[in-house]
């Protein structure tokens, strides 16, 4: 039998009085007894000094607004006590300071379930505080009842009801109060769970703000990486241009010396081995340069550049594109690096014969299938590349699924909006091909990497 990972689950299962929860439960409780107290203080003072009912209640509400967020932060995380994910903050993020960020958080329907949860959590601390003080009392009588029952003083003579009391007590009340600690944190955390997590509004606007702000980063990436590339092509690039003439004109330099009768073999050959390497520090710079923000699909669109890249492929690859339009920049970059993945994946592990990618245009949609008829098995947890491609995919609210069975054959299918979106709109994921089964990827910049 698995253990729990959970309070919730620990409680059903009959070895909770002797696992890690109960602990874990004592001391979820303890705080939570002790997080009343500023409220208990002001209070009890007030009745005691015969404060006027109308000032107290004004000092508990403003001392709730104060306190309330501070609180509601510290159970939202304190729940990981209990084996339960953190609670997430509903607030919406604000960069106004002073009354302004007060007012704005005032008008906020979080703020006032925090006020809710804090007021609601003030009798379950006392709950939580009695049990407290009751579970010392049985850990007392536990510990004192060998001294009783051996020392000299007359047990169960003096007080016989009482001290049966408390021995059935000090043998039951411990386990007991065990359940009690544990239904009482059980208790608090459906509560903060109910008023402190995001509402359906709240949570839309976080999955927006997390959608424009995974878009501007993409977009920033790719404009990085725009700039890498042409401050590779205009520098770089023609520097090795301009090395490669040089040392051209060196050897024609080298001809003439010939001609007077120097012996420049040796020369020569150093010349050679140069103008060689510089040829090849030049083909793999532009193959660098391609693989950064390939130049002809800048130029010429996403078929021209997947065309170049079945041109060179070692397997025959069909193209078949009824894509003629210009996309934003990120949807045609995403459409070819993922091209680019499969093809290399194809050339890679496939052992195909063939291959075929088809571009189309379907509604709002642009629709890429990459399929060959190699060994499959192709799997997101594998590799690196196709998981960032998926990370690509959905920043652009695009959808990526690959069906590879063992022994073939693989299909990757893209489906991408046909316009670059804004934050709020969303694409239906794929449906077409069979079998293909998403997976989720961490959150993070994709990048083209080691094929899966």
């Amino acid at each position: 039998m698995s253990r729990p990972d959970h309070l919730a689950a620990a409680l059903r299962r009959p070895g909770y009085l002797v696992s890690r929860w109960p602990p874990r439960a004592w001391l979820f409780t303890l705080v939570s007894a002790l997080l009343p107290g500023p409220f208990a203080i002001l209070l009890f003072s007030g009745i005691l000094q015969d404060q006027s009912l109308r000032f107290l209640v004004g000092a508990l509400v403003l001392l709730m607004l104060v306190c309330s967020p501070l609180i509601a932060r510290f159970d939202r995380g304190r729940v990981r006590l209990l084996g339960k994910d953190v609670i997430a903050d509903p607030h919406v993020p604000t960069d106004r300071r002073g009354l302004g960020r007060v007012v704005f958080r005032l008008r906020e329907s979080a703020t006032w379930r925090e006020v809710a949860y804090v007021l609601i959590s003030i009798p379950l601390g006392w709950a939580g505080a009695a049990a407290q003080i009751l579970t010392v009392w049985s850990v007392i009588l536990v510990l004192s009842l060998p001294r009783r029952l051996t020392g000299t003083e007359r047990f169960w003579a003096d007080n016989p009801e009482g001290n049966l009391l408390g021995l059935v007590a000090s043998v039951i009340g411990f386990p007991v109060l065990g359940y009690v600690l544990g239904l009482l944190a059980e208790a608090q955390a459906a509560l903060g769970r109910a008023l402190l997590a995001p509402r359906g509004a709240e949570l839309r606007r976080q999955i927006e703000r997390l959608t424009a702000s995974r878009t501007r980063l993409v977009r920033s990436f790719e404009g990085d990486l725009r700039r890498i590339e042409r401050d590779l092509h205009d520098g770089a690039q023609q520097k090795l241009v301009t090395l490669a003439i040089a040392l051209g004109s060196a050897d024609l330099d080298a001809e003439e010396l010939a001609r007077a009768g120097v012996d420049v073999e040796r020369l020569r050959g150093h010349l050679d081995r140069a103008h060689d390497l510089a040829e090849a520090a030049l083909e793999d710079l532009r193959s660098t340069v391609r693989a950064i923000h390939p130049r002809v699909l800048a130029d010429h669109g996403l078929t021209a550049a997947v065309h170049e890249l079945t041109s060179r492929m070692p397997v025959p690859v069909a193209l078949e594109s009824s894509v003629e339009e210009r996309f934003d920049t990120e949807i045609e970059l995403c459409a070819y690096f993922v091209v680019s993945e499969a093809l290399t994946n194809i050339a890679r592990h496939s052992r195909a014969h063939a291959a075929e990618v088809r571009l189309d245009r379907d509604g709002e949609l642009l629709v890429v299938r990459v399929h060959d008829d190699g060994v499959g098995g192709a799997d997101f947890r594998s590799g690196t590349g196709l998981a960032g491609l998926r990370e690509r995919a959905e920043a652009t609210q695009g959808s990526l699924t690959v069906t590879s069975p063992a022994g073939g054959p693989t299909t990757v299918a893209l489906l991408l909006p046909a316009r670059a979106p804004r934050a709020g709109s969303s694409v239906e994921r794929p449906d077409a091909v069979p079998g293909a089964v998403p997976t989720a990827v961490p959150t993070a910049v994709p990048t083209v990497t080691d094929a899966a």
